[in-house]
Protein backbone atom coordinates (compact mmCIF):
# COMPACT_ATOMS: atom_id res chain seq x y z
CA UNK A 1 0.00 0.00 0.00
CA UNK A 2 1.33 3.35 -0.99
CA UNK A 3 1.86 5.64 2.39
CA UNK A 4 1.21 9.40 1.63
CA UNK A 5 4.27 11.72 2.65
CA UNK A 6 2.20 14.10 4.93
CA UNK A 7 3.80 17.82 5.11
CA UNK A 8 3.34 20.45 6.91
CA UNK A 9 4.32 24.16 8.06
CA UNK A 10 7.67 24.34 10.00
CA UNK A 11 8.77 20.56 9.24
CA UNK A 12 12.57 20.27 8.67
CA UNK A 13 13.81 17.79 6.16
CA UNK A 14 17.28 16.57 5.56
CA UNK A 15 18.46 14.46 2.58
CA UNK A 16 20.77 11.65 2.89
CA UNK A 17 24.19 12.10 3.01
CA UNK A 18 24.44 9.56 0.10
CA UNK A 19 21.79 11.60 -2.04
CA UNK A 20 23.49 11.70 -5.69
CA UNK A 21 22.31 15.16 -5.90
CA UNK A 22 22.49 17.85 -2.49
CA UNK A 23 23.51 15.63 0.11
CA UNK A 24 22.95 16.36 3.21
CA UNK A 25 20.92 19.24 2.14
CA UNK A 26 18.06 20.43 4.80
CA UNK A 27 15.07 22.04 3.60
CA UNK A 28 13.06 23.87 6.14
CA UNK A 29 9.07 24.36 4.54
CA UNK A 30 7.97 28.03 5.68
CA UNK A 31 4.74 28.20 3.73
CA UNK A 32 2.46 25.53 2.95
CA UNK A 33 -0.95 25.45 1.43
CA UNK A 34 -2.75 25.92 -2.56
CA UNK A 35 -1.16 22.86 -3.40
CA UNK A 36 1.83 24.61 -2.98
CA UNK A 37 5.21 24.31 -0.58
CA UNK A 38 7.60 27.62 -0.30
CA UNK A 39 10.86 26.66 1.52
CA UNK A 40 14.09 27.88 2.15
CA UNK A 41 17.67 25.58 2.33
CA UNK A 42 19.35 25.68 5.18
CA UNK A 43 22.68 27.30 5.16
CA UNK A 44 21.85 29.02 1.32
CA UNK A 45 20.27 31.61 0.32
CA UNK A 46 17.14 33.03 2.28
CA UNK A 47 15.21 33.44 -0.65
CA UNK A 48 11.99 31.27 -0.61
CA UNK A 49 11.76 28.33 -3.41
CA UNK A 50 8.42 27.76 -4.21
CA UNK A 51 7.12 24.48 -5.76
CA UNK A 52 4.29 21.83 -6.01
CA UNK A 53 3.36 19.75 -2.97
CA UNK A 54 4.16 16.54 -5.64
CA UNK A 55 7.47 18.05 -6.91
CA UNK A 56 8.47 18.19 -3.00
CA UNK A 57 7.38 14.90 -2.18
CA UNK A 58 9.51 13.74 -5.20
CA UNK A 59 12.58 15.40 -3.79
CA UNK A 60 11.91 13.23 -0.49
CA UNK A 61 11.70 10.34 -2.39
CA UNK A 62 14.56 10.62 -4.66
CA UNK A 63 16.84 11.90 -1.55
CA UNK A 64 15.33 9.66 1.06
CA UNK A 65 15.17 12.33 3.00
CA UNK A 66 14.21 11.94 6.68
CA UNK A 67 12.01 14.33 8.54
CA UNK A 68 14.50 16.22 11.10
CA UNK A 69 11.72 18.63 12.75
CA UNK A 70 8.09 18.04 12.25
CA UNK A 71 5.10 20.26 11.49
CA UNK A 72 4.16 23.02 13.99
CA UNK A 73 0.59 21.94 15.52
CA UNK A 74 -2.28 22.90 14.26
CA UNK A 75 -3.26 24.31 17.90
CA UNK A 76 0.15 26.55 18.09
CA UNK A 77 -0.67 28.16 14.74
CA UNK A 78 -2.14 31.23 15.81
CA UNK A 79 -2.24 34.54 14.19
CA UNK A 80 0.27 35.77 16.24
CA UNK A 81 2.53 33.12 15.35
CA UNK A 82 2.05 33.13 11.86
CA UNK A 83 2.81 36.66 11.59
CA UNK A 84 5.85 36.36 13.83
CA UNK A 85 7.04 33.97 11.12
CA UNK A 86 6.28 35.88 8.14
CA UNK A 87 7.71 39.41 9.80
CA UNK A 88 11.40 37.45 10.54
CA UNK A 89 11.30 35.46 7.08
CA UNK A 90 10.82 38.70 5.26
CA UNK A 91 13.10 40.29 7.99
CA UNK A 92 15.55 37.88 7.26
CA UNK A 93 14.92 37.71 3.42
CA UNK A 94 15.83 41.75 3.41
CA UNK A 95 19.14 40.69 5.27
CA UNK A 96 18.50 42.61 8.28
CA UNK A 97 19.28 41.83 12.00
CA UNK A 98 16.33 41.84 14.38
CA UNK A 99 18.58 45.67 15.37
CA UNK A 100 18.61 46.90 12.12
CA UNK A 101 15.14 46.47 11.65
CA UNK A 102 14.22 48.06 14.96
CA UNK A 103 16.10 51.29 14.35
CA UNK A 104 14.63 51.51 10.87
CA UNK A 105 11.10 51.28 12.22
CA UNK A 106 11.77 52.88 15.38
CA UNK A 107 11.54 50.61 17.88
CA UNK A 108 13.64 48.63 20.22
CA UNK A 109 15.41 45.15 19.18
CA UNK A 110 13.31 43.39 22.14
CA UNK A 111 10.00 44.42 20.32
CA UNK A 112 11.67 42.56 17.19
CA UNK A 113 12.36 39.69 19.31
CA UNK A 114 8.80 40.02 20.34
CA UNK A 115 6.75 39.50 17.45
CA UNK A 116 8.98 37.23 15.86
CA UNK A 117 7.99 34.62 18.37
CA UNK A 118 3.98 34.90 17.93
CA UNK A 119 3.63 37.61 20.66
CA UNK A 120 2.14 40.06 18.57
CA UNK A 121 1.81 43.17 21.45
CA UNK A 122 1.74 46.54 20.10
CA UNK A 123 2.79 45.62 16.22
CA UNK A 124 -0.79 46.89 14.72
CA UNK A 125 0.51 50.76 15.35
CA UNK A 126 4.01 50.31 13.78
CA UNK A 127 2.34 47.87 10.72
CA UNK A 128 2.17 50.61 8.23
CA UNK A 129 6.41 51.75 9.15
CA UNK A 130 6.98 47.83 8.85
CA UNK A 131 5.57 46.82 6.06
CA UNK A 132 7.76 49.87 4.21
CA UNK A 133 11.02 48.47 5.54
CA UNK A 134 10.41 45.00 4.85
CA UNK A 135 8.80 45.86 1.42
CA UNK A 136 5.78 44.87 1.34
CA UNK A 137 2.02 45.96 1.48
CA UNK A 138 0.54 45.82 4.90
CA UNK A 139 -2.01 43.25 4.09
CA UNK A 140 0.47 40.80 2.89
CA UNK A 141 2.37 41.10 6.13
CA UNK A 142 -0.97 40.57 8.01
CA UNK A 143 -2.08 37.63 5.77
CA UNK A 144 0.80 36.40 3.86
CA UNK A 145 -1.32 36.93 0.44
CA UNK A 146 -1.44 39.53 -2.10
CA UNK A 147 -4.46 40.57 -4.22
CA UNK A 148 -3.93 41.42 -8.11
CA UNK A 149 -6.23 41.68 -10.62
CA UNK A 150 -6.16 38.41 -13.14
CA UNK A 151 -8.20 38.29 -16.16
CA UNK A 152 -9.36 34.74 -17.03
CA UNK A 153 -12.18 32.80 -18.55
CA UNK A 154 -14.56 31.69 -16.93
CA UNK A 155 -17.34 28.52 -17.37
CA UNK A 156 -20.88 29.26 -15.76
CA UNK A 157 -20.03 26.99 -13.29
CA UNK A 158 -16.56 28.10 -12.35
CA UNK A 159 -18.07 31.84 -12.44
CA UNK A 160 -20.90 30.44 -10.25
CA UNK A 161 -18.37 29.04 -7.63
CA UNK A 162 -16.42 31.81 -7.43
CA UNK A 163 -19.17 34.19 -6.67
CA UNK A 164 -20.25 31.98 -4.14
CA UNK A 165 -16.78 31.73 -2.65
CA UNK A 166 -16.00 35.24 -2.38
CA UNK A 167 -19.39 35.57 -0.15
CA UNK A 168 -18.09 33.65 2.96
CA UNK A 169 -16.19 33.97 5.98
CA UNK A 170 -12.51 33.61 5.70
CA UNK A 171 -12.74 30.74 7.99
CA UNK A 172 -14.43 29.24 5.85
CA UNK A 173 -12.96 30.05 2.64
CA UNK A 174 -9.86 28.25 4.03
CA UNK A 175 -11.75 25.60 5.24
CA UNK A 176 -13.15 25.41 1.44
CA UNK A 177 -9.63 25.53 -0.05
CA UNK A 178 -8.22 23.08 2.44
CA UNK A 179 -11.41 20.61 1.25
CA UNK A 180 -10.64 20.93 -2.64
CA UNK A 181 -6.97 20.33 -1.65
CA UNK A 182 -7.56 16.94 -0.08
CA UNK A 183 -9.92 16.20 -3.20
CA UNK A 184 -7.18 16.84 -5.79
CA UNK A 185 -4.31 14.76 -3.60
CA UNK A 186 -6.71 12.05 -3.25
CA UNK A 187 -7.43 12.18 -7.24
CA UNK A 188 -3.89 12.67 -7.90
CA UNK A 189 -2.87 9.48 -5.71
CA UNK A 190 -5.35 7.54 -7.20
CA UNK A 191 -3.88 7.94 -10.51
CA UNK A 192 -0.82 7.49 -9.59
CA UNK A 193 -1.54 4.09 -8.20
CA UNK A 194 -3.44 3.57 -11.22
CA UNK A 195 -0.45 4.31 -13.52
CA UNK A 196 1.88 2.18 -10.99
CA UNK A 197 -0.83 -0.80 -11.59
CA UNK A 198 -0.67 -0.67 -15.60
CA UNK A 199 3.15 -0.53 -15.89
CA UNK A 200 4.28 -3.71 -16.90
CA UNK A 201 7.09 -5.35 -14.99
CA UNK A 202 10.61 -5.07 -16.60
CA UNK A 203 12.71 -8.51 -16.55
Amino acid sequence: MKTTIQLGLGQKWTASATAKQGAGEVREIMTFGAGRVGFRVENQSLALTQVSEAAYRVWITETEAILTRDAIPAAQLSPGLELGRRIRLLREMAGLSQQQLAEKVGISRSAVAFWETGRSGHVGKHLGSLAQVLGVEPEVLLTGMAYKAIQATLTPDENTMLTLYRQLDPLIKLQAQKWIERRVRNKTDEEQDTKSVRQPKRA
